[in-house]
């Protein structure tokens, strides 16, 4: 005997993803990505600010990875619901291309 419909777990919504569905998988990605890709730039010679160097590094690429994270999660949420996986990579290009166009507008114009 089968039932009409299948029971979910009780942890389990029954409610459509939203906007934000797995929000915290991408998040995670995104800033150990721009954590990486930021701390292993270059810095000046200047061997007395090594560590502060580093550290700005740092934090503009967790800021990065953030921003990425959220245009990419309302991006992957809206336009690839069936989480097609070319799809998903085009999001992911288009996104870190997008961000890092912003960000380096943003520096440009803060001098």
């Amino acid at each position: 005997m089968s039932p009409a419909a299948p029971s979910l777990p009780p942890h389990w919504s029954s409610e459509p993803p939203g906007p934000w569905y797995r929000w915290r998988g991408y998040t995670v990605r995104w800033l150990l990505f721009g954590l990486v890709v930021s701390v292993f730039q270059p810095v000046a010679d200047n061997a007395a600010s090594v560590w502060v160097d580093k550290t700005y590094q740092a934090l503009v690429g967790l800021l990065f990875g953030a921003a990425c994270a959220v245009v990419f999660t309302l991006a992957e949420n809206r336009l690839n619901t069936p989480r097609l996986r070319w799809k998903t990579w085009l999001i992911v290009v288009g996104t870190w291309l997008a961000v890092k166009v912003v960000f380096v507008s943003v520096v440009s114009a803060l001098g």
